[in-house]
């Protein structure tokens, strides 16, 4: 928070300066001027939140500084520091604008008082003003969600073309007779969300989008929409006449750029020809069979060379049904973990994978799921499927043995050797400075994701998340009062690599920066 003071006497801005404990109302900055002019300039450079003001200063005196801040819209409190002849002929005028004012010679208690009044009355119009802002900024966010999956349908399929469909396509930029469509599908997005951004698919997406906008806005309009989490359709509307090999150019600029600021990796299925909105939804199935062809391995050629011919039969994921129902019946999580992958082994040594076939192993293993669920616990397993779209092996090997794991939980079983969810909890006390995600606790304690996000909210009333982030955060405030650790030592200790996140979410949980904590708890 910033302060200007705005007199042309410096002993009255150094006995206004010297007077008050800048500290305790959480003041960072005090700014100077000598007169009203240069008290306007200061303020529309830095936006102080309390400006203390003379009203007999130079080049423009107070009176006039008043009524160039209203006409000019800040919401800057103001203290007038008047002297007695002033304050007797400026003091309606400084009521009627909502402005507290101080006789000179001032006291100290006067000062603060005034601030604290100042300060409590411009948080309650920023709190305000933040208030309309974040209604606007999530009536925008839900029209555009709206909008997406109003485009995502008719994409699909599942919604037929009208007239609202092309006023979407003018929305976004593109050109509705014009369009080149890719689709596009995240190979590690399990772990990228799971690690980078602590669960938060909805962050996740949102870099994504921002990254995406930013290769591309040089080179005309474009929208990413998402299907769902694992199918992407990328439209792009060329300046120029457009071409396969300039689509083409433009899909790697997009998956080079995630890949290098997030390691997100992708394999992407063009289509051929460019198209109108009406003939769209085409031209995404010639994409999708496009990239049903390519290899889901990242060979020497990358993931999304084109897949060779095969020799070697594709293992069925049905013949490990005995093995599984056996373990499945003793509830025996580490041996379901081993069947699954040893048969993703046997993919692998095959050299080579088409999404495509992994896919007919994925549907293999649904109809297994499904059947197993209905028999053990009487109701329909779609929240218990494999994603069709998964194409990386190893999030494949991880959703199939969390699907299996998950059918035990629903029993209330437990395999031997399987611990609880305290166990869980001491876990988190000892390693919250670790990039711990929910797919590292699933695998050590060999529970399911969803599982463990239950039962842990169930017994403490909190989310992993929130419950590591708390422990975070007590132990950074500990630090900042007791040591003389840098904000940046004191992130990278508690397991933030970025110092300004840190700060960002210390001051959400604290309501003040690390800096202005430290200054606080050590002055009290």
């Amino acid at each position: 928070m910033k302060v200007l003071i705005a007199d042309d006497e410096e002993h009255v801005r150094e006995g206004i300066e010297l007077s008050i404990d800048w500290a305790k109302f959480g003041v960072e900055q005090r700014l100077m001027a000598e007169n009203g002019a240069e008290a306007l300039q200061l303020l529309r450079e830095h936006k102080p939140a309390v400006l203390f003001c003379d009203m007999s200063m130079p080049e423009m005196n107070g009176m006039e500084l008043l009524q160039r801040i209203r006409e000019e819209g800040w919401d800057t409190q103001i203290i007038v520091v008047s002297g007695y002849d002033d304050f007797v002929y400026t003091k309606a005028a400084i009521r009627a604008q909502g402005v507290d004012y101080i006789l000179k010679p001032f006291r100290k208690a006067d000062l603060e008082q005034a601030l604290e009044r100042a300060i409590a009355a411009w948080s309650r119009k920023e709190n305000s003003l933040r208030d309309e802002r974040e209604t606007e900024h999530r009536l925008r966010q839900a029209g555009a969600l709206l909008d997406e999956q109003k485009l995502a349908l008719y994409l699909k399929g599942e919604a037929a073309y009208h007239e609202g469909i092309r006023s979407l396509i003018y929305k976004t930029g593109l050109s509705a007779e014009r369009m080149s469509a890719a689709f596009l599908l995240p190979q590690n997005r399990m772990e990228l969300v799971d690690r980078r951004f602590s669960g938060d698919g909805e962050l996740f997406w949102f870099a994504v989008n921002n990254i995406a906008h930013e290769a591309l806005r040089r080179y005309g309009s474009h929208y990413l929409c998402r299907i769902d989490e694992y199918q992407w359709v990328l439209l792009t509307s060329a300046e120029q006449q457009g071409s396969p090999d300039l689509h083409r150019s433009y899909i790697g600029k997009v998956t080079g750029a995630w890949e290098t600021t997030l390691g997100l990796q992708a394999l992407a299925g063009l289509c051929a020809k460019e198209a109108a909105v009406e003939s769209l939804p085409s031209a995404i199935q010639e994409a999708r069979a496009a990239l049903l062809q390519l290899s889901v391995f990242r060979a020497a050629g990358g993931a999304g060379a084109a897949h060779p011919a095969q020799s070697a039969k594709l293992p069925g994921f049905a013949a490990q049904e005995v093995l599984l129902l056996n373990a499945l019946k003793n509830k025996d999580k580490l041996y379901i973990a081993e069947i699954i992958r040893s048969f993703v082994q046997s993919l692998q040594r095959r050299g080579s994978l088409s999404l495509k076939e992994l896919q007919l192993c994925t549907s293999e293993a649904n109809l297994m799921l499904e059947k197993e669920a209905r028999q053990l616990t009487q109701k329909h397993a779609t929240d218990l499927s494999v994603p069709l779209w998964i194409s990386d092996l190893g999030e494949w090997e991880k959703s199939v043995v969390r699907q299996w794991w998950a059918l035990i939980e629903e029993e209330g079983g437990e395999a031997s050797g399987t611990r609880g969810i305290q166990p869980i909890r001491d876990y988190i006390d000892k390693h919250y400075h670790d990039n711990i995600s929910l797919s590292d606790l699933s695998e050590l304690f060999h529970f399911s994701p969803q599982y463990i996000a239950k039962k842990f909210k169930e017994l403490y009333n909190t989310t992993v998340m929130t419950y590591m982030t708390e422990l975070r955060m007590e132990k950074a405030a500990s630090l900042l009062t007791h040591t003389e650790l840098s904000v940046s030592e004191i992130a990278g200790m508690i397991g933030y690599a970025d110092e300004n996140y840190f700060s960002k979410v210390f001051k959400k949980q604290n309501g003040v920066p690390p800096l202005s904590y430290r200054k606080m708890h050590r002055g009290s």
